[in-house]
């Protein structure tokens, strides 16, 4: 019966941080209004949530990570805009996009990590 309640209590967690997330993914979009700039926006933030969600207690890391960054970020979106821009033969903005999404969403991943640390250290 523990088990049932564990996986219960699992899913909700993630239910309620994907709600969030998927909320606040189309809340960027709705305030940012390229689309290009709303997909890095929410893959860079999504990083580091997750980072900050790696350094967490086991259920923020799955309300944070698996829920609430799972659902903010966009990768298929970036997949789609990516192949867009180089079946356009916009090859060189392809890569500037998906170079700058790569480094800085490492960095962003860094950063909530740090942020992370010094919030569960204490």
């Amino acid at each position: 019966m523990a088990s049932w309640l564990g996986l219960a209590l699992t899913l909700a967690v993630v239910f309620a941080g994907g709600v969030l997330g998927g909320m606040s993914r189309f809340a960027l979009t709705k305030l940012i209004g390229n689309a290009h700039a709303a997909t890095f926006a929410a893959n860079t933030v999504a990083c580091a949530v997750a980072g900050f969600a790696a350094t967490a207690p086991i259920a923020w890391q799955i309300a944070l990570g698996a829920g609430f960054a799972g659902a903010l970020s966009t990768w298929s979106t970036l997949a789609r805009e990516l192949g867009d821009l180089i079946a356009a033969g916009r090859h060189r903005e392809a890569l500037r996009y998906a170079l700058c999404t790569a480094v800085l969403g490492i960095v962003a991943v860094w950063f909530g990590m740090r942020w992370g640390l010094r919030a569960f250290a204490g």
